[in-house]
């Protein structure tokens, strides 16, 4: 009888596994010196086997702190070593941003320095060459700002028509300082200042007032016309009280804080001086004495004929006591 036997085993052939095989690089074969023999070096097999882990795996991995990082994972060094730029390293540079790159280039052989360059710090001047502190811009004189006192009175100026000239700065001394004068030329009602005199501009718009309000009116009354000019004195001088004379106090005339009138000149060409006047001159005197009496109301002192040194001018100014009082004589 014949017999038939079944053959059970697995004859397929086994499952393919994937592997990356780096290529062995031959070290060359140095040439053997004279009398030595040639040795062969076996080259070591570098086949590894790589297991590629899935895209939720890293996640995974990633997000509970374990494994293999996504930066890792995607060839990124994990920490990329620090770089220090010395002042000395910039200075010897064209510019801070290619002494930079270069540092940095130089410390990571990995890193562009095109992409380093732009994000180097912006250049900064050097500053061994900076000016000294005693130069700085900073420290200049800035333009002086008028104080809103000074703009104000000069506004007002303005309304009344009074004509007046800005003025440099004076600063004499400790006694001598105007800081914002003026030069006044002429006031409301085409009366002219004659000469021009400068003084501040609060003494200016206190003898504008006066004379808009009290000397032309007195002057239309009495002589039914109007003032041609002023006739002024001094305004501004840097003196002593009655020129040096019997006095050590410095005069208001200092600060421009004064002004002497000499006499009006009338449209009619008629000149009334300030002087003392005979008992015939009874429209001359009475004119003087009533525009003398009511300066007062303007001015904190007013001096006149009658007075030591003042008897062909009357002086006006404003200075500030400490009483607060009027001195008319």
């Amino acid at each position: 009888m014949t017999s038939f036997s079944i053959d059970t085993k697995d004859t397929s052939p086994p499952p393919q596994t994937r592997v990356a095989t780096a290529t062995p690089q031959q070290a060359p074969i140095p040439t053997p010196a004279p009398g030595q023999t040639a040795t062969a070096t076996p080259a070591r097999s570098t086949a590894k086997t790589v297991a590629t882990p899935s895209a939720d795996q890293v996640v995974a991995q990633t997000s509970a702190g374990q494994g293999t990082s996504i930066d890792g994972y995607l060839g990124f060094a994990a920490e990329q070593p620090s770089v220090t730029v010395t002042r000395a390293e910039i200075s010897t540079t064209g510019s801070t941003q290619d002494a930079v790159a270069a540092v940095i280039a130089e410390s990571n052989p990995n890193v562009d320095p095109i992409e380093t360059a732009s994000i180097a710090p912006v250049s900064r001047p050097d500053m061994s060459q900076m000016p000294p502190a005693s130069q700085s811009p900073s420290q200049s004189k800035l333009p002086q700002i008028m104080p809103l006192a000074e703009r104000q009175c000069r506004s007002e100026l303005a309304k009344m028509g009074v004509t007046f000239a800005e003025m440099e700065a004076i600063a004499n001394g400790v006694h001598c300082d105007v800081p914002y004068p003026i030069k006044l030329r002429g006031l409301s009602g085409d009366i002219k200042v004659s000469p021009a005199v400068t003084i501040n501009c609060e003494t200016a718009l206190s003898l504008a007032e006066w004379v808009q309000n009290d000397v032309a009116p007195a002057v239309r009354v009495r002589y039914l016309t109007g003032i041609a000019s002023i006739n002024t004195m001094g305004g501004y001088s840097c003196r002593r009280m009655n020129n040096g004379k019997k006095n050590t106090d410095w005069s208001e005339h200092a600060t421009g804080n004064a002004i002497d009138i000499g006499g009006l000149t009338l449209k009619n060409g008629k000149t009334i001086e300030v002087s003392k006047k005979s008992i015939f001159a009874f429209r001359e005197r009475g004119l003087l004495t009533a525009i003398r009496k009511d300066s007062c109301s303007y001015f904190n002192t007013v001096l006149g004929p009658g007075y030591p040194e003042h008897d062909d001018h009357l002086h006006l100014d404003l200075m500030q006591r400490n009483s607060g009082k009027h001195y008319c004589e």
